[in-house]
């Protein structure tokens, strides 16, 4: 009788548990969410090409060099991240520290614009074809504003990725893409939850892509349910082919995002035969250092038949 009363508690348990994973996964927005203006101007025969920082295995990254390059050569995303100034301007730069790409040494918040642009941002970029030769040091290249690359491509679609975990930073950010009026343009990134949040909250009109919990929420749902089960307040999922030891995206993940019209796009995806499995997924979206040769497959490599 006891061994009978703790199956049934062990049962009870494991019901609890689904039903309230199911409660965190389910609403009532089965059909999906509306195309959002930012996507619905885009291909959709191919997948889209994203130069990451511009495309950082051909121009200095994160510069308004990359993103000319990247822009002439036909791209249809400029992906780029953002950091705050000493003096409050979102400035365009990957890393915590200017070390890396830059002549200088410290954070990048502990410098002003004014001295932010006096450091060489191509000061360790090589050429694939040419490793070793900085070709480009002394050229003139800085730290773009972020304001400087609106004002640059006025046209472009462009992903923007907060890289703090700051609402005065997140704040700014999304200001200047309304005083741009770039709302149709700009999909808002961040590693930060609470600052996805944030953009939603503030702007519901700017599509933003799922954080991290919401990406293994999804991709459980994937796993247990109908793409109609999983709850949404984002417009894309973008994520890394694996994480760790975990498969992240399989065809079952991106046919559910589809059936959801979420966009789905894989960083960052520099290898051809990665390329072509991830086409060959119907993934509507390549995140690069290489837009070359990512817009190459994309043209000549067509989506397989739905039912290949």
């Amino acid at each position: 009788m006891r061994v009978r009363r703790r199956t049934i508690i062990a049962a009870a348990g494991i019901t609890l548990l689904v039903a309230g994973i199911f409660s965190l996964m389910v609403r009532h927005d089965a059909e999906g969410v509306p195309e959002h203006p930012f996507f619905a101007v885009l291909p959709k025969d191919r997948p889209l090409v994203l130069a990451h920082r511009g495309g950082a295995a051909l121009w200095p990254e994160n510069t308004l060099t990359a993103f000319s390059g990247a822009w002439e050569l036909g791209v249809d995303v400029l992906e780029m991240d953002v950091r705050l100034t000493a003096d409050g301007v979102p400035v365009v730069i990957h890393d915590r520290s200017v070390d890396r790409t830059t002549d200088g040494s410290g954070p990048v918040g502990s410098f002003t614009l004014a001295e932010l642009k006096q450091l060489d941002a191509a000061y360790y970029f090589s050429p694939l074809d040419d490793p070793g030769n900085f070709l480009l040091r002394g050229t003139g290249i800085s730290i773009p504003t972020l304001q400087e690359v609106f004002e640059a491509f006025p046209d472009a679609p462009m992903l923007v990725e907060s890289k703090e975990d700051d609402i005065a930073a997140a704040e700014i950010i999304l200001k200047l893409v309304q005083e741009y009026e770039r709302t149709d343009r700009t999909l808002l990134a961040s590693f930060s939850h609470r600052i996805l949040n944030y953009f939603r909250t503030r702007d519901p009109q700017i599509p933003t892509h799922a954080s991290q919990p919401e990406v293994t929420r999804f991709l459980v749902a994937s796993w247990l349910f109908s793409a109609g089960l999983a709850a949404t307040g984002y417009e894309a999922l973008v994520v890394p082919p694996r994480h760790g030891s975990l498969p992240v995206l399989s065809q079952r993940f991106v046919t559910a995002a589809s059936k959801k019209n979420l966009f789905v796009a894989a960083w960052t995806i520099n290898d051809k035969d990665e390329m072509l499995r991830l086409i060959h997924m119907r993934v509507h979206g390549l995140i690069t250092d290489r837009p070359d040769l990512a817009l190459d497959l994309a043209h000549t490599a067509p989506y397989p038949q739905a039912d290949e």
